[in-house]
């Protein structure tokens, strides 16, 4: 696991401020390894940034999908 992207290069491929990178790793929303006071990224933590989580279903949906199956068990 080499981690050889910088806050710049993230922050370019992402259209944004380096200050922005940093800002999202120090609050948690990003994956990154810190070497001293710099941030650093390996490809695979930079594609978890671009893809989008998967929305977990609503309660009331997981319930309705449980209902149907129990009838037709």
């Amino acid at each position: 696991m080499e981690a050889n992207l910088t806050t710049a290069d993230i922050a370019v491929r992402l259209n944004v401020t380096p200050d922005t990178v940093r800002r999202m790793c120090k609050a948690g929303k990003w994956e990154a390894v810190k070497v001293g006071r710099l941030y650093r990224f390996t490809e695979e933590q930079y594609q978890a940034i671009i893809t989008p989580p998967s929305k977990p279903q609503k309660p009331r949906a997981q319930r309705k999908n449980i209902e149907r199956l129990l009838r037709s068990a």
